[in-house]
């Protein structure tokens, strides 16, 4: 081949780069070393638009190039010879850069010496080339065409793949910020995030609030990273940043704009009008920041606005949230937080103070809201009077009681609980005395119970009727127990009526002078999944208290009924009595749901009787009494159960329509050797006759018992002496055999 025929002219390798150009890599692949030698000659010839700089890059075979493609991932041109170690190497390097690298930016050209070996076609369709060419057919002005808008593409690409991770990583950096919910974590992680957008490697950023402080109204650091690390809590001086950082922060705050420097960005966030502060971030960078930086970081400023304008919100909602604003005190969700983030140690280092002001709705009914209110403000200024030195930590709990948390380790004065029990005070002139009860609960004997259920405990413990005349009590881990089993017993019991749980047992009633059966009383058992039971006594009262009654009794009915029937099949018409709360007898739909029940089951009146329970208050004798008239007339019985130890009085006698009086049992046990409950029960028989009402004794347990309540004039009896509560299938055969005995 002559001279002037050539292919490509060969001159010296250039050197010299420029400082401030751009450097792009274009990689020569090939195995004929005289063609890639005149190859990159006539490339190092080759003027680029713009201010770049060529790096000439070259490969002899495919496991060379394979290296300096690991090496330089961001060469922007490769020529590749197709045949080279084999006739397919070129093609395999190409599916390798494509498929295997991932390399979708990169322009390929390939070159080739034997178009019939790898038909343009074919290969323009199955590989992901830009040009293909006969190496016979690339002149050096054709070259440089082909560097020129291989490289004018490759420039777009790069530009648009550049821009597609700077959104992407604006987008992860907005997720990142905004899952946090506090001002810490969120203000790091803007930091963070802008130095991940920035590259930052060695520059720094301070996230400050102009919450100023000083003389010199200077803005307060909350964060710091990289450079400016050690300086939170700091004011932003002129000491701490350079001279154009500094001047740039006055104008940005003065502006309420974001300024952009080569080396430094100041981004100003303005939530004023939400919690009266703005925060400014300055970020220095050891990277030039360039335009498209400046694009990303605005995109991305708009994200972290929002963000400080949902933390500014949100914390104007804590603030709501765990403040009584009506006193401008911590209220319960503030303490539950408070002992909720105590690690263990702390946990047995704390005691919880409950401060309870005594007849509180009476005060409140009388003086009215803001009359108590003032009472509640004076209260709170005692109780942090009396505990200063300790530094309590005190909240309003509920509408009349104060929590407060302390160390164990206080020595509190025995006087401190006595000064605060009563307390005088003057409120519009008039001179109020204010009586206080106070419960100590030490953390570490409710350990593994969540916050809420500590402060239950505590208000529970309060609200027994054991402890409503003592003015100080100190709640303990036995406390804990028995009030924690009130709750489960409580859940499991709600599971229970609708679950089948629940039976009855019936205890026969004699006639204490024939010793015949004259009827029953259905008493409710609760056999547990594992066959234990629990105590009528223990489910029936928490049933009470925790509004239940009313679906247990109805449970209760329901099953009295079946037995009923169940004892008529077997020859038994007998009446059986069932235990009926207040509540249930001021409902208005009761009497219906109860004639209506009896009607559908074809069940005669006068083989149910009512027996009212008096173990809560009846507070609405009016409505009872009505209730109670309508099921005598319907002929249904009525007795007063337990009378003398609930809220029974002798005036309920004559208002409460009634047939019977039942003796409670614990005025029969020990009644040989007990003078006064002799006395008692003689008392309640002879007001019995004078109202025509029938006397029954429970709990009659031996001989004597039996003996002395028949012979003072009591008509029926039931207890173990005779029998003890049955089921439905064990009282069929104890009816036998008492008939038999009795015969």
């Amino acid at each position: 081949m002559s001279k002037d025929d050539a292919l490509f002219e060969f001159s010296e390798e250039k050197t010299s780069v420029q400082a401030d150009s751009q450097t792009i890599k274009i990689l020569t692949v090939e195995d004929d070393i005289h063609y890639q030698q005149a190859l990159l000659n006539s490339l190092h010839s080759i003027s680029i638009e713009g201010d770049y700089t060529l790096k000439l890059l070259s490969a002899n075979s495919v496991s060379e190039a394979a290296l300096e493609l690991s090496r330089h991932p961001d060469i922007a041109l490769t020529f590749i010879d197709v045949v080279m170690e084999d006739d397919d190497s070129g093609l395999r390097l190409v599916s390798t850069i494509r498929e295997v690298i991932g390399n979708a930016d990169m322009r390929i050209v390939l070159l080739t010496g034997q178009p019939g070996f790898a038909p343009e076609e074919s290969v323009m369709k199955s590989l992901d080339i830009d040009e293909y060419w006969n190496k016979s057919d690339v002149s050096a002005e054709k070259l440089q065409s082909i560097v020129a808008s291989n490289l004018r593409t490759w420039r777009y690409i790069s530009q648009v793949s550049a821009a597609k991770q700077g959104l992407q990583l604006v987008l992860d950096a907005s997720r990142s910020i905004n899952s946090k919910h506090d001002m810490q974590s969120f203000s790091s992680a803007v930091l963070h995030e802008i130095s991940n957008i920035l590259g930052i490697t060695q520059g720094g950023g301070i996230l400050c609030t102009n919450r100023f402080c000083g003389d010199e109204q200077l803005p307060v650091i909350l964060t710091t990273n990289g450079c400016f690390n050690g300086f939170e809590g700091q004011a932003v001086s002129e000491n701490l940043l350079l001279k154009a950082m500094f001047d740039d922060l006055q104008t940005s705050i003065k502006s309420k704009k974001h300024v952009f420097n080569e080396s430094h960005s100041i981004f100003f966030f303005d939530t004023a009008s939400l919690d009266n502060t703005n925060y400014i971030t300055i970020v220095k960078s050891d990277n030039p920041i360039n335009e498209q930086n400046r694009y990303l970081l605005k995109v991305f400023s708009e994200n972290v606005s929002t963000g400080f304008s949902n933390m500014a919100l949100l914390n104007k909602l804590t603030e709501l949230a765990y403040t009584e604003t009506s006193l401008n005190l911590h209220n319960r969700n503030w303490l539950i937080r408070e002992i909720r983030n105590m690690n263990l140690h702390e946990q047995y280092q704390t005691q919880l103070i409950v401060f309870e002001v005594q007849q509180f709705e009476e005060k409140s009914f009388t003086f009215g809201h803001d009359f108590c209110q003032k009472i509640l403000q004076l209260v709170h200024q005692s109780i942090h009077h009396a505990f200063s030195k300790y530094l309590p930590r005190i909240a309003l709990i509920n509408n009349r009681s104060f929590a407060m948390l302390i160390s164990n380790d206080c020595k509190i004065p025995d006087d401190t609980y006595t000064y605060l029990s009563r307390q005088t005070c003057e409120i519009e002139n008039v001179k109020q005395f204010v009586d206080i009860r106070v419960l100590s609960l030490k953390l570490s004997s409710v350990l593994n119970i969540p916050p809420e259920k500590i402060i239950s405990l505590a208000e529970s413990s309060l609200n027994d009727t054991h402890n409503n005349q003592i003015k100080f009590i100190e709640h303990t881990a036995t406390q804990t127990h028995a009030i924690t089993r009130r709750y489960e017993i409580m859940a499991k019991l709600r599971t229970a009526i609708g679950g089948g749980e629940l039976q009855i047992a019936l205890q026969p009633k004699l006639n204490l002078q024939t010793q015949k059966t004259i009827g029953f009383e259905a008493l409710a058992r609760w056999k547990l999944t594992n066959g234990r039971f629990i105590s009528p006594d223990e489910f029936i009262e928490i049933a009470e208290t925790s509004g239940l009654i009313c679906e247990l009794g109805s449970v209760i009915l329901d099953k009295v009924l079946t037995v009923i029937k169940c004892l008529q099949r077997n020859g038994v018409n007998l009446p059986v009595a069932y235990n009926v709360s207040s509540y249930e007898l001021m409902e208005p739909s009761y009497f219906e749901k109860v004639a209506n029940k009896i009607k559908q089951e074809n069940i005669p009146p006068s083989l149910l009787e009512i027996e009212v329970t008096e173990t809560q208050e009846v507070c609405n004798y009016t409505l009872i009494k009505a209730s109670l008239e309508k099921f005598m007339a319907l002929g249904i019985k009525v007795s007063i159960d337990d009378f003398g130890t609930g809220y029974s009085s002798l005036a309920h006698i004559t208002e409460l329509p009634a047939n019977t009086i039942k003796i409670d049992k614990f005025f029969v046990i020990d009644l040989q050797n007990n003078i006064n409950n002799q006395f008692i029960i003689e008392m309640v028989i002879t007001l019995a006759k004078r109202f025509n009402l029938q006397v029954i004794a429970e709990g009659i347990e031996n001989e004597f018992e039996y003996n002395w309540l028949k012979n003072k004039g009591c008509t029926v009896g039931q207890g173990y002496y005779f029998a003890k509560p049955l089921f439905i299938e064990d009282l069929i055969v104890w009816l036998k055999q008492h008939i038999n005995e009795n015969n």
